[in-house]
């Protein structure tokens, strides 16, 4: 027997789940190599067919309207794939969307005399709007991040660009921290794509505005670098510590002493890699929300903060390695306290 078949027996012979739930969890996935190949095969497929619509359509038609009209088919078609519960089919409808959303941004390109700004706005509104729709998570995903994609193109403060990244990983922070609450809502799934996306913008970012200096080198934003860079380490540092005085609310009053203390310590410290603190605060929370994928992509983020600033010019190499030294110091000091604390009590 299916071991799904029998854990959604004995579910709902307890009360636990109803039929409906029980006959989801009975359900078996294809196994991953079967989910890629069909993935790509599908994405190929898409492409032919959206191509051989759209080319005639952009070369024959002239008209801004058809444009729109076309857009709108392909995601009423998009719609209509993802109800069938076909994995294949499933991918062809997120091809098939965005080819719809491009048809629909370039109408409204084409309308408002080539504005570059108009198009963003209404790439953010439309994938906004498809988050209502029906279509499946792996849309939702990459609706949620051409939106915001979109929207953080419009800005050219880097202060502003500091303080968001700054909201989006505090945003994912506590939705991590508070996953048991909202995953048992109808709306989880998007909540789920929410917290994705969300958690990669916060890794990116943050890695961003810890090398702004270096990624600035065109001038495209507003000149106030230091004073960014100044915010993402101090925000970062308020969150990495309040996500410690949220985790260890259930310790000891000896022992969350030492954990604040000890990451109060390490933000003075590490102030000028703004990304590791925030890679560190995203880390503690994905570690806590019980997601193995995350956690190595943070681990993986908190990596490329390190090398990047052991290998920037702003400071002396002797300098970054002392501090790197007294952080690798200051941890292992606060887990040897720590650990002879708890022996104390047991």
């Amino acid at each position: 027997m299916n071991p799904n078949t029998e854990l959604s027996a004995q579910l709902q012979q307890a009360g636990i789940i109803d039929q409906a739930t029980a006959a989801q969890l009975i359900i078996t996935d294809s196994p991953w190599w079967l989910q890629i190949m069909q993935g790509i095969a599908a994405w190929i497929a898409s492409v032919f067919i959206i191509s051989a619509f759209v080319g005639p359509l952009l070369v024959l038609a002239g008209n801004n309207v058809v444009y729109a009209i076309a857009g709108l088919l392909l995601l009423a078609g998009a719609i209509w794939l993802a109800r069938r519960p076909q994995e294949f089919l499933q991918h062809m409808s997120v091809a098939v969307a965005l080819a719809g959303q491009g048809l629909l941004v370039y109408s409204s390109y084409e309308l408002f005399a080539h504005s570059i700004d108009v198009p963003r706005y209404a790439c953010a509104l439309i994938s906004g709007l498809l988050l209502f729709s029906p279509l499946n998570r792996l849309h939702q995903r990459a609706s949620l991040s051409i939106a915001l994609l979109c929207l953080l193109s419009l800005i050219d403060s880097a202060p502003a660009i500091a303080v968001i990244s700054s909201l989006l990983a505090a945003l994912a922070v506590v939705m991590w921290c508070s996953r048991q609450q909202w995953s048992g809502l109808a709306f989880a799934g998007r909540l789920k794509s929410l917290l994705e996306v969300a958690t990669l913008a916060g890794f990116g970012l943050s890695l961003f505005g810890q090398c702004l200096l270096v990624v600035d080198s065109n001038h495209w934003l507003d000149g106030q670098l230091l004073l960014a860079r100044a915010l993402c380490s101090a925000l970062g540092s308020v969150l990495l510590i309040a996500t410690v005085f949220w985790l260890s609310r259930l310790a000891t009053a000896p022992s969350r002493l030492a954990l604040l203390t000890a990451t109060t310590l390490l933000c003075i410290l590490l102030y000028p890699a703004s990304g590791l603190l925030v890679s560190g605060a995203l880390m503690l929370a994905c570690f806590y929300g019980c997601s193995r994928r995350w956690c190595a992509l943070a681990l993986l983020s908190m990596l490329i903060a390190i090398s990047q600033f052991y290998y920037s010019l702003q400071l002396s190499l002797l300098y970054k390695s002392g501090l790197l030294a007294l952080s690798g110091v200051l941890i292992l000091a606060t887990w040897l306290l720590l650990q002879r604390y708890q022996r104390r009590l047991a």
